[in-house]
């Protein structure tokens, strides 16, 4: 037992999170891909379509929380490296989130409507669609849930990431449970805003917990400014922002192309095969964000070569990592879609799961260069470049669909990612290596 706890000790921290987010996203892969079955036995194929586009929708308003957390977990981090106390910045960024909750949940208000005529026309013969303002209600959970959230990035910037992992996790087995027992007991009809309410409701109380656990001890000085912190935390966070507004654009508008231009079983299809390698570019997130404030505290101690050195094995790793996920998808992609999507006339082609695998790996090499970045505060990169690659990427996506279909839509992608995005940010990490003069 002894030996047991003393070789737990010697395992570096972000390891330890990384597993647990490789556990934790397991569990929700599994399990989103597991609901694809149930979903589609709940719903029918078209309110189904309907439901994957509108939980899409969670990306775009997670823009409202305004890069604060990732701001906040670099400063805590920093200031753990300096020795010194963070907490004036939490103070600061609950004093930010409460004011950009406030104006945020008013627009979403106002915008609504007109968002929802024009992402669901093609299904507006769905009574649910006619009658119930579907991205209100997404919006206003989302919104909550987002800006509670920020409790992730203090968990991983003390190193206890593990908690923000286990949450999503428990939340989407609870949510699973529900809506498994109302699918076999119940004989109504599938109703799409009752399944998003089960997919939402339970993670943001369990965030609810959390974010009170964690900063209860901070509300008394809510009204206590310090004007210093503050703009250090909103400029930081404007920059952020910018990444994570763009970022989001660009992983978004896969979803937003294809309720224009694909048909309902085109867009079931695309839907299970990126769910499924999704499931690989989850785990190597998970690592990343556990890797993330040991690389900002290494960059901070200066020590260049060997963060160098674990980049350069990540994307050894992960490579490796991608081409066998690949191929295990196409040995089993019969297998998959027997089990997932039963009856349905789904017939995925070798070169589309080839193109999605090709646009996992290169993903992959991009967030790990934009990590790296993003953990010593080089943003400015991502302002430049980011605009542009959404645009080219929406208006590839756009037109090559029109032509080839769903794989239009993984080409839009693949040639976005790879000519805009890992080019330039493999040629910015160079230059910083470069700089700082451990570039071989």
């Amino acid at each position: 037992m002894k030996k047991i706890k003393l070789s737990m000790k010697n395992v570096p921290n972000h390891v330890i999170v990384a597993i647990s987010a490789w556990i934790s996203k397991i569990i929700i892969a599994l399990i989103q891909v597991i609901n694809v079955r149930v979903l589609l036995d709940y719903l029918d194929e078209d309110k189904y379509a309907v439901y994957v586009i509108a939980y899409s929708l969670i990306g775009w308003f997670n823009l409202a929380e305004f890069g604060v957390g990732i701001s906040l977990q670099n400063f805590i981090s920093e200031s753990q490296a300096r020795k010194e106390s963070y907490e004036k910045y939490i103070v600061a960024a609950l004093q930010i989130v409460v004011v950009l909750f406030a104006a945020t949940l008013l627009i979403t208000i106002f915008i609504s409507s007109p968002i929802q005529n024009i992402i669901f026309r093609k299904f507006s013969y769905i009574l649910e669609i006619q009658s119930i303002n579907i991205t209100l209600v997404v919006g206003i959970i989302t919104l909550t849930s987002c800006f509670l959230s920020i409790v992730f990035k203090v968990y991983y910037a003390l190193h206890k990431g593990y908690i923000a992992n286990l949450i999503p996790a428990i939340s989407i087995v609870i949510s699973m449970i529900i809506i498994v027992s109302i699918n076999i007991y119940s004989q109504k009809q599938g109703n799409i805003l009752f399944v998003l309410l089960v997919f939402t409701v339970p993670q943001l109380v369990l965030v609810l917990f959390s974010f009170i656990k964690v900063f209860k001890n901070y509300f008394s000085r809510l009204l206590e400014f310090n004007i210093s912190v503050l703009k250090d935390l909103i400029v930081r966070a404007a920059k952020f922002h910018g990444t994570i507004m763009v970022s989001l654009a660009y992983v978004q508008t896969d979803y937003l192309v294809i309720s224009q231009t694909l048909s309902v079983n085109e867009i079931v299809e695309y839907n299970i095969f990126m769910r499924v390698f999704l499931f690989f570019s989850y785990a190597y997130m998970s690592f990343l964000a556990a890797f993330w404030p040991v690389s900002s505290e290494m960059y901070m101690n200066k020590q260049f070569k060997e963060l160098k050195n674990k980049i350069k094995k990540h994307l050894a790793y992960v490579s490796l990592f991608m081409v066998l996920g690949t191929a295990c998808i196409m040995i089993f992609s019969k297998f998959i879609i027997k089990t997932l999507a039963p009856g349905q006339n789904i017939v995925p082609t070798i070169c589309f799961m080839l193109l999605i695998g090709i646009y996992i790996l290169a993903k992959a090499w991009q967030d790990t260069f934009a990590m790296f970045l993003q953990s010593i505060n080089v943003l400015k990169i991502f302002w430049i470049y980011m605009p542009l690659q959404v645009i080219i990427n929406l208006l590839l996506q756009y037109f090559l669909s029109k032509i080839y279909g769903v794989n239009g839509i993984v080409l839009g992608l693949i040639i976005s990612t790879v000519c805009v995005s890992v080019w330039v940010l493999f040629m910015k990490v160079s230059k910083v290596l470069e700089e700082i003069g451990i570039n071989e």
